[in-house]
């Protein structure tokens, strides 16, 4: 049986939210199902790969469009597993195209085609940050148990570039909105200023920006998406979690204040002796009991915002004598 709450629900024209359910908070991530023409129709995310989330989706399709034979494409906003990992499920299910964010795409198709190399680039990149054994040992179980929940799929269409059409969806336009990941995409409808932001921007919480492999300034990257976000100027921004944003501009200000805070916070921390970024991240909150894998995105993030302020001159990087990276405060005022 389905829960009221599991049924989609029309949030604007032509545009049906499905709430899926998540094991870890936020509890729960939005697919969003767009009318097309000539009776198709678009399914933008999805869910974990996991079986609540796959009824919830299920349900929600079978309501809204009467079933999957409809359903002709499936963006993918970004890479994540809350949000890619139906999408195997969904290709089986109905047959339709999958686009992404070409970053995203090869991203992924790597981690498929060398789980081997990137266990290995991910625990380097522990090892440089400082992170301690005990914590170190869990993460190839932790990343074995995310990709079981993200199966590898086929991306048909690589959105490469800045902005463009969305295949086969007339009306819709793509744009990058790089931070939260490096080939993170949404898709903006022109006629009407409704935009699908995926985790780009977020009506209540700061959307992560962790430390990646693809792109040197993960923090400058969210702050140049806002902008960009700000300029296409949207009626309305649905994201892949929250509520809708009915006042775009007032919330953009308030992520792009939150960035610029976190890297101060970062920057007033560091000095002349140099720190790893695991240890300047416990610094940043104190006495926190945090499960692991929220600990290990919190050093992804405080890598982002450490590499921000290499960027701006406000950081050096110098290796410390157990082969950990640390990080001092370079003679400049504090980035504001």
């Amino acid at each position: 049986m389905t829960s009221d709450a599991a049924l989609p629900a029309p949030v604007t024209r032509d545009v049906w939210r499905i709430r899926t359910p998540l094991p870890f908070r936020p509890r729960e991530v939005h697919a969003y199902l767009a009318r097309l023409d000539a009776g198709r129709w678009m399914l933008v995310d999805g869910g974990l790969g996991t079986e609540d989330a796959w009824a919830a989706l299920d349900a929600g399709v079978r309501a809204a469009a009467g079933g999957w034979a409809p359903v002709a494409l499936h963006v993918v906003t970004h890479m994540h597993v809350d949000h890619v990992g139906l999408a195997a499920r969904v290709v089986d299910a109905c047959g339709a195209r999958v686009a992404m964010g070409a970053l995203d795409a090869r991203r992924m198709a790597h981690a498929a085609a060398e789980p081997a190399e990137e266990a290995e680039h991910r625990a380097g990149l522990m090892r440089r940050a400082g992170v301690p054994r005990e914590v170190l040992d869990g993460l190839e179980g932790m990343r074995r148990e995310m990709s079981a929940a993200a199966p590898p799929v086929c991306v048909d269409d690589e959105l490469e570039g800045e902005a463009g059409d969305v295949p086969g969806a007339p009306g819709w336009r793509w744009v990058w909105t790089p931070g939260h990941t490096a080939g993170h995409v949404a898709l903006l409808r022109a006629a009407d200023g409704v935009m699908l932001s995926g985790d780009a921007v977020l009506p209540r919480v700061q959307p992560t920006v962790g430390v990646n492999r693809q792109r040197a300034d993960p923090v400058g990257d969210a702050l140049w998406m806002l902008g960009r976000v700000e300029a296409l100027r949207p009626a309305v921004v649905l994201g892949g979690h929250g509520d809708p944003i009915d006042d775009p501009p007032g919330r953009i200000a308030e992520l792009r204040a939150g960035y610029a805070d976190e890297s101060a916070a970062f920057h007033a921390l560091l000095g002349a002796e140099p720190a790893a970024a695991w240890a300047l991240g416990e610094r940043r909150r104190p006495g926190r009991e945090l499960p692991d894998g929220v600990r290990i995105q919190l050093v992804r993030e405080t890598l982002a915002h450490l590499q921000r302020l290499a960027a701006l001159g406000l950081a050096r990087e110098e290796p410390l004598a157990d082969g950990a990276a640390g990080w001092t405060r370079a003679d400049a005022p504090p980035p504001r």
